[in-house]
C-alpha cells in the first residue's frame, strides 16, 4: 500500500484506532428497562488484535495490540414521561505495538474522551415475550478530554467533540428468540490539530447497523449471533481526502449469565470480516461485568 499522504495517513491513525477501540457498541439485552430508580455499574474489558492495514482494500502488513477499559455509570428515571437512564462514560486502557509495514508507531496509554448520554424509551413493554419490546433513542456526546498529543501519531483522545445518535428496536419471536437492530449515525466536530499539528482533519458522517439474533436459554443464561456493519465517514485534512473511512463488517458470538440476582457476566467473540480502510480486526474478546445497585 503507499498512502496517498504518508505522514498525514500516519498522524490520524488516532482517532481511528479509539473508533475501533471503544465505538458505542451493544451488548445484547442492552436496552431491557430497569425499574425507575435503579443505579447500574458497568465495566467493560476488551482486548484487540489487528492485522493487516487497508486503504481502499490495498493491504499493508501491519500490526497493533489494544486493551481498553470502560467504566460505565447509569441511573434509571422517568423524563416527560419516559423512562431514560443519565449516564456517563469514561474509557481508558493502552495501544501498543502498532507496526505498519516498517514504520514502528508511539505506545499510547491514559483515558479516552468520556461520553456523556441518555436513552429515552418511545416504546417500553417488558412483558412481551422472552426479550421484550422496546423502541428506544439513545444521544450521545463525546467530548474531547482525553490523551492527545497532536505530535503522536496515536492517540486514545481525538481532539474534538462526536455526537452520536442510536436508535434501538427490540422485538420478540417465536418462543425464546428474539431480535434486536440498532442503528447510529455519528456527526465529527473538526480536529485543529492534526497532520503535522496545525491543519484541520474533518470527517463526514458515519454510520453503524448492529443485529443479534438472541436466544434466552433460561431465565438466567442466553445466547446471541451478533452482525456489525460500519459505513461512510469519509476524511480530510485541510480539505484534501484522505481515502480514509469507517467501511468494514464484522461477525459477533455472545454469552450472558446471570451470577446472582444483581450481578451478570457476559462475554463476547468478535472479528472482523471485511475491512476497506484502517485496521483488520482479526479477534476481539469482549468481557462485561454489570452490576446492579
Amino acid at each position: 500500500m503507499h498512502f496517498a499522504n504518508k505522514n498525514a495517513g500516519l498522524l490520524i491513525l488516532g482517532a481511528l484506532l479509539t473508533q475501533q477501540s471503544y465505538a458505542i457498541d451493544v451488548n445484547v439485552g442492552d436496552y431491557t428497562t430497569l425499574p425507575r430508580g435503579t443505579n447500574v455499574g458497568v465495566f467493560y474489558y476488551q482486548h484487540s488484535e489487528m492485522d493487516g492495514y487497508y486503504q481502499r482494500d490495498d493491504k499493508t502488513d501491519a500490526d497493533s495490540r489494544s486493551d481498553i477499559g470502560i467504566a460505565r455509570f447509569i441511573h434509571y428515571t422517568d423524563i416527560a414521561g419516559l423512562r431514560a437512564t443519565p449516564q456517563v462514560v469514561i474509557p481508558f486502557g493502552s495501544v501498543r505495538n502498532t507496526q505498519i509495514g516498517d514504520v514502528h508507531l508511539n505506545h499510547a496509554s491514559g483515558f479516552a474522551d468520556p461520553i456523556i448520554a441518555s436513552a429515552f424509551w418511545l416504546i417500553n413493554q417488558p412483558e412481551q415475550g422472552a426479550s421484550g419490546r422496546y423502541l428506544a433513542l439513545t444521544p450521545f456526546i463525546y467530548l474531547p478530554l482525553g490523551q492527545y498529543d497532536k505530535y503522536d501519531a496515536v492517540n486514545l483522545g481525538e481532539n474534538r467533540f462526536k455526537y452520536d445518535v442510536q436508535l434501538a428496536w427490540v422485538q420478540p419471536l417465536s418462543g425464546k428468540w428474539g431480535f434486536e437492530f440498532y442503528q447510529d449515525a455519528i456527526w465529527y466536530g473538526d480536529n485543529d490539530e492534526a497532520g503535522k499539528g496545525n491543519q484541520t482533519l474533518s470527517q463526514d458522517t458515519s454510520y453503524q447497523t448492529q443485529v443479534n439474533l438472541r436466544y434466552d436459554l433460561n431465565a438466567k443464561q442466553r445466547l446471541a449471533f451478533g452482525y456489525a456493519a460500519n459505513y461512510g465517514g469519509e476524511q480530510f485534512l485541510d480539505g484534501v481526502r484522505l481515502n480514509q473511512n469507517m467501511e468494514k463488517q464484522q461477525v459477533r458470538f455472545e454469552f450472558q449469565h446471570m451470577m446472582n440476582a444483581k450481578t451478570q457476566l457476559s462475554a463476547q467473540l468478535v472479528s472482523d470480516t471485511q475491512v476497506e480502510s484502517g485496521f483488520k480486526k482479526e479477534l476481539g474478546l469482549n468481557f462485561r461485568l454489570f452490576y446492579i445497585f
